[in-house]
């Protein structure tokens, strides 16, 4: 923060402290006594929950409707008025958020829009970590899953700092790395770049769909030891070989995953990719690839557009280990080294209307 004047007037970081402390639990923290899951909890936040949300309001000098607003944007639900489920890390976090507003360094919205991006995807990566680990507990000591999550219960406290690295690690990677390519993507634009009219959408992208061929009846006979092997060898498949060629999964959706590039070549590169090697192993069936170059609209991480739907239809009309694309599509790739682009029938696509799709491939001489 600067020393200027907020830019909402008369705000001024409060000086609290907290007191009354209603029990045992700071002792207990400070000795590494986790006797039971909520003393393990308390230490992973790094603050037992002593406060009420009454006196979160007087620490903070914030009305309830500001802190509940927070507690929303960050996929909680607000606790009784004397409820003691709030730590002192929440009021440092609730006045941090509110001065990144009031010193006007982001606005209200996008704040919350940001609030709410870090919660999700804390939150899945938490359920994920976890569910890693009682998996790993229950292979490596033969436990049911039940008792492996006794064992995980025991043991996650002490592995908070490791993840909490690794989080940091990841995001400043994956942030540098988008600084670089968005730089890069700039740069190649140039003076001469195509700009879109205003009432286009502002990215242009290539979109992919890729799933499993089958996957409805297959997972219906698997029990759930092995529906947990095929999900996770068709995701890892599909995220190594999506990362290998430039690209960025946007999501996973059970029996599929959807990627970006910022090139269409790339983008058709993962896609022979995908289905080419998914399923070669046995351990998935094979997959099928819908791909679409197109102009897409960005928030909270995903695409959205015209051209995403596109994608999704053209993957449920391809055949196993095939890739569709759009008549546009084929024409950005028209003329590339290596790619063959054979036109399909026309296909009358729901939501869409008539399509012309083409199968691309790789030229033979480049098998």
């Amino acid at each position: 923060m600067t020393g200027d004047e907020p830019v909402r007037p008369g705000w001024q970081r409060p000086s609290y402290k907290v007191v009354d402390v209603p029990d045992d639990r700071e002792n207990k923290l400070a000795r590494g006594e986790y006797s039971t899951a909520e003393d393990r909890a308390d230490a992973i936040v790094g603050a037992p929950r002593l406060l009420t949300p009454l006196e979160v309001q007087e620490a903070t000098g914030l009305d309830r409707e500001t802190i509940a607003a927070f507690w929303r944007s960050m996929g909680l639900a607000m606790p009784a008025d004397d409820e003691r489920v709030m730590t002192v890390k929440d009021v440092d976090a609730i006045i941090a958020a509110y001065e990144v507003v009031a010193y006007g360094v982001l606005g209200r919205q996008t704040e919350t829009q940001l609030l709410r991006a870090v919660s999700h995807t804390a939150e899945r990566l938490a359920w994920w970590q976890f569910e890693a680990l009682v998996d790993d507990a229950a292979e490596r000591h033969s436990l049911d899953a039940e008792s492996a999550r006794l064992v995980v219960l025991d043991k996650i406290a002490d592995l908070a700092d490791i993840f909490e690295e690794q989080m940091m690690y990841a995001w400043r990677a994956h942030l540098s790395r988008i600084i670089r390519r968005v730089g890069q993507t700039v740069s190649e634009l140039g003076p001469q770049g195509s700009v879109p009219t205003p009432e286009a959408l502002p990215l242009q992208r290539a979109v992919g769909f890729a799933d499993l061929v089958g996957y409805t009846a297959i997972s219906a006979k698997l029990d759930a030891a092995e529906l947990d092997l095929l999900v996770q060898a068709f995701m890892r498949g599909c995220r190594d070989i999506v990362s290998r060629g430039g690209g960025r999964v946007v999501k996973e959706l059970g029996d599929g995953i959807m990627f970006v590039t910022d090139e269409p070549l790339r983008a058709a590169l993962i896609a022979l990719a995908l289905a080419e090697e998914i399923g070669q192993d046995g351990r998935t069936p094979p997959a099928r690839v819908g791909l679409v170059w197109g102009r897409v609209l960005g928030r909270f991480g995903d695409v959205f557009g015209p051209s995403v739907n596109l994608s999704s239809r053209l993957t449920g009309l391809a055949a196993p280990g095939e890739v569709l694309v759009d008549s546009s599509t084929a024409e950005a790739l028209a003329g590339q080294p290596g790619l063959e682009l054979e036109p399909q029938g026309p296909a009358a696509v729901p939501g869409v209307g008539q399509v012309q799709p083409y199968r691309l491939m790789r030229e033979p001489e480049s098998v």
